[in-house]
Parts: C-alpha cells; structure tokens; sequence
C-alpha cells in the first residue's frame, strides 16, 4: 500500500494506492484511517477495488462497524 499526495483547493489528499484489498475489515479502516491523519492528510481517496465487497452492501451484518465507516 502507497499514499499519493495531492492538492487541491488548499487541502491535502492521500490516494491510497494498491491492487489488493486492503480494507477488509473495521481494525483494517481504523489503521489506513489513523495512518493517513497521522502523516498529516486532510482527506483520504480509496479506489473501490481496495474495500471489501461487504463494504458495499449495508444490509451485510457480517461488520456493522466496518458499514459505519462508509457514513465518514
């Protein structure tokens, strides 16, 4: 997994770049998500082919967290 920095209208955007899933779950978002703050971004961009189908489908109770982290 890489972040590519971009900007735009005075913020600061990480692109979280990778072919792989990388969030599976909520502990995977919850790290991605503390990782990105922590180096200082102001927004994350995550391709779709990155999440979880389960992330796309809120009536899945496989990981009522991980569906919250579609509302941030």
């Amino acid at each position: 997994m890489n972040l590519q920095s971009h900007q735009r209208a005075g913020k600061v955007l990480a692109e979280l770049i990778s072919d792989d899933i990388i969030i599976e779950n909520t502990e995977d978002a919850l790290n991605v998500l503390g990782n990105v703050y922590y180096q200082g971004f102001d927004h994350l961009i995550i391709h779709q082919k990155n999440l979880t189908k389960d992330f796309f489908d809120l009536k899945s109770k496989r990981d009522c967290k991980l569906n919250s982290v579609q509302k941030f």
